[in-house]
């Protein structure tokens, strides 16, 4: 739990608090169409950086496996 926290609070928590502050500063603009392009864009962004995460941790559990078959 305090790596998933530490993880947050470095790259995905700036890049979500990065969204949240441009997306409602377009709202406070009354810019609808760029709210919508910039929290679709930010979207794609957040979800590609969980992704590769997620694949990172994936190819790291199976080189550990990897290393620790071949060990015994």
């Amino acid at each position: 739990m305090r790596d998933q926290l530490l993880k947050l609070c470095t790259c995905t928590g700036i890049e979500i608090s990065t969204a949240i502050g441009v997306t409602l500063y377009l709202l406070y603009l009354q810019e609808p169409i760029l709210t919508l392009i910039s929290s679709v864009v930010f979207a794609k962004l957040i979800v590609f950086h969980f992704i590769m995460d997620w694949y990172d941790k994936k190819n790291s559990k199976e080189i550990s496996q990897n290393l620790s078959l071949k060990n015994t």
